[in-house]
């Protein structure tokens, strides 16, 4: 049975969509959540909600209560700062049950109240991946490239070494 050439150029369109969908997937994984602050951006891109960074501080005595007597007496918790691209600055609340599971954080301003947060992994990318993912967030600040960027960290699994 011979092919015709319609057949065959739709099979060979159909074959390079495969191999540029499975190369997106597999090479291009999704943020890591390696901190508070990148659990806390989850959130906040979840939502919809413009920010330059999120910072978290473990104020005294917090600390030394959480180090000194353990998770079991005292939670994991912190402040966490908002910077938005105004200039201004949401206060919020982290508290955790371990100091990288099971948190929730409170920001007032965003209506976010006791809202539970991804938790922290410990595999880390690989240093081109944290390049690129860089590179992608320069180029998101300038409203280029969101949908990208979105597939990008949403389709993507694998390209990881544990750390």
């Amino acid at each position: 049975m011979r092919l015709s050439r319609s057949g065959f150029i739709l099979i060979a369109v159909s074959s390079v969509t495969c191999v540029l969908a499975a190369v997106l997937l597999f090479a291009l994984p999704p943020r890591p959540i390696t901190s508070h602050a990148d659990a806390i951006a989850t959130i906040l891109d979840r939502r919809g909600i413009a920010y330059e960074r999120v910072t978290t501080d473990q104020v005294w005595p917090a600390a030394v209560n959480y180090y000194a007597y353990g998770p079991s007496v005292y939670p994991y918790s912190a402040t966490v700062s908002v910077f938005l691209p105004d200039g201004a600055i949401a206060p919020g609340s982290l508290e955790c049950t371990d100091d990288r599971r099971r948190c929730r954080v409170t920001i007032v301003r965003f209506a976010i109240d006791n809202e539970p947060i991804p938790d922290i992994s410990s595999v880390r990318p690989l240093p081109w991946m944290e390049w690129l993912r860089q590179v992608v967030q320069k180029i998101r600040f300038f409203g280029y490239v969101t949908f990208v960027s979105n597939v990008l960290e949403k389709y993507s699994a694998g390209c990881f070494v544990s750390g």
